[in-house]
């Protein structure tokens, strides 16, 4: 496994894309993931690899699991949420190209040549409109109906039109209106990111520690002339997606923030500042409704929420992995933060086939 300080590989043929799957006490589906790909790689002849990012789960690696070629893993030190695995895994290949994937992913038969192809396609000349710079593929649900994947960029006026949808439909767009071409944004659980992007925008935001962060890089990808767009041609099944399922207390409290965060980056400072005010005003009436019904961890985690509304601006607030640090201290009332585990922290992370070092917490220095 990856570990010491940087010290790159010499490759004489760089693969054209890495597959990059962010970890975190999710080795049971990473380990189906990473096998129903490893049968592909051996007749690519180096064309592409796949590199597990662990965001210092509780338990080491299933054993074997690097054992198949054109594998890799490279271990956090920390959880510093999923941009800052992601970056971690781009700092760590010189790949041309970068498929995020979700561990919770099923990926078919001959979805890498079907990739490749997608890459030669991308590359081959000039289109129409602007560089292609990231695109999103076709998502199933597990019954094999079609995914939501696809969304507008977020807007005061949008939120509170969202605030009368069901939960399943407030971030995306109908999937009457997704076909292929330009999008504004598309879902992280499978996207495919051209590493120019990242070089040229230092990387995924880190500041948001989980969710939006795939947004906020669609929207500095688009407003740097990068083209985004969504590709149907290409399919896998996403089994848990956030919409479809219930939302933890904990996470709650990450959500809220992420949402907060970018409107602060990317949207008028007067919007941001109405949308903290509703944020803490919504915090407040659930968090009473919560300690009234005895819902203790409920209660804790509107209570972040209220703070992190009141407390954020420009300069101000909490970024990243101390989101998490919040949230968890809200729910559990204290004690060690479930983002660390028993194994985490042993192994340092080795940058590899690029000129950014890694500090030990695994960003750039």
């Amino acid at each position: 496994m990856d570990a010491a300080l940087p010290d790159a590989r010499p490759r004489s043929t760089p693969p054209a894309l890495a597959i990059v799957i962010v970890n975190f006490d999710s080795w049971a589906d990473t380990d189906r993931l990473v096998g129903s790909l490893a049968g592909e790689l051996e007749s690519l002849d180096g064309r592409c690899e796949v590199v597990v990012v662990d965001n210092a789960s509780a338990d080491p690696p299933p054993a074997g699991l690097e054992s198949r070629p054109g594998i890799r893993v490279v271990l956090r030190p920390d959880n510093g949420g999923f941009a800052a695995g992601v970056n971690t895994g781009w700092r760590s290949t010189p790949a041309r190209w970068l498929l995020l994937l979700n561990p919770d992913v099923v990926a078919g038969p001959g979805l890498i040549g079907r990739v490749l192809g997608r890459i030669e396609a991308l590359e081959a000349g000039p289109g129409v409109g602007p560089v292609p710079g990231v695109v999103g593929f076709g998502l199933r649900n597990e019954d094999g109906s079609r995914q939501h994947s696809v969304g507008a960029f977020p807007t005061l006026l949008g939120c509170v039109r969202e605030s009368f949808r069901p939960r399943s439909r407030r971030k995306y767009w109908p999937l009457s209106r997704t076909g292929p071409g330009p999008v504004p944004w598309v879902t992280g659980a499978c996207m495919l990111v051209r590493s120019a992007v990242l070089e040229q925008l230092g990387g995924m935001d880190e500041e948001f520690f989980l969710y939006h962060e795939e947004v906020a890089l669609c929207r500095s990808a688009r407003d740097a002339g990068w083209g985004i767009s969504l590709d149907v041609g290409v399919e896998v099944a996403h089994l848990r997606p956030l919409q479809s399922r219930e939302v933890s207390p904990r996470l709650r409290v990450v959500t809220r923030h992420s949402k907060l965060l970018y409107f602060l980056k990317h949207r008028p400072r007067w919007e941001f500042e109405v949308l903290a005010r509703v944020v803490s005003a919504e915090a407040w009436i659930r968090g009473l409704s919560a300690g009234i019904g005895g819902r203790a961890a409920e209660a804790g985690a509107w209570a972040a929420v209220g703070r992190i509304a009141r407390e954020m601006g420009p300069g101000r607030g909490p970024r990243g992995v101390r989101v998490r640090e919040i949230a968890d201290r809200a729910v559990s009332g204290g004690g060690v933060a479930p983002g660390r585990g028993p194994y985490s922290g042993r192994r340092e992370v080795r940058a590899e086939g690029r000129s950014i070092p890694l500090d030990v917490s695994g960003r750039s220095r």
